[in-house]
């Protein structure tokens, strides 16, 4: 018999793991931020803090955030925000969706 797991259990996280996080991620810690990104995005659904957490993951380096970051604002029609974050993502390793690299002008 195969257990299977939802995407919201994979993300939860304790109350107490979220306060450590968050004071990680407000120190700077990309990894803690993109963390509280994923459980804003899949377990509590709040979309004002899985933005928070996204930006502060973006802002200090995580690539996967600032491509994530550069297709919600692509998403949104925000091209000018889509190419900053587009480049910053590509520059530090991040593979982009073929829209993001159309944008960029890069193959």
């Amino acid at each position: 018999m195969t257990n299977f797991i939802s995407t919201g259990s994979t993300y939860w996280i304790s109350d107490e793991e979220i306060q450590i996080l968050e004071k990680n991620a407000t120190n700077g810690d990309k990894n803690s931020a993109f963390k509280l990104y994923q459980y804003h995005m899949f377990v509590s659904l709040d979309q004002d803090l899985e933005f928070k957490w996204l930006e502060i993951a973006a802002k200090n380096g995580h690539p996967i955030a600032q491509s994530n970051l550069a297709d919600l604002f692509f998403t949104q029609g925000n091209k000018e925000k889509a190419i900053f974050w587009a480049k910053k993502a590509y520059r530090n390793g991040a593979k982009l969706p073929d829209e993001l690299k159309i944008l960029i002008n890069i193959n």
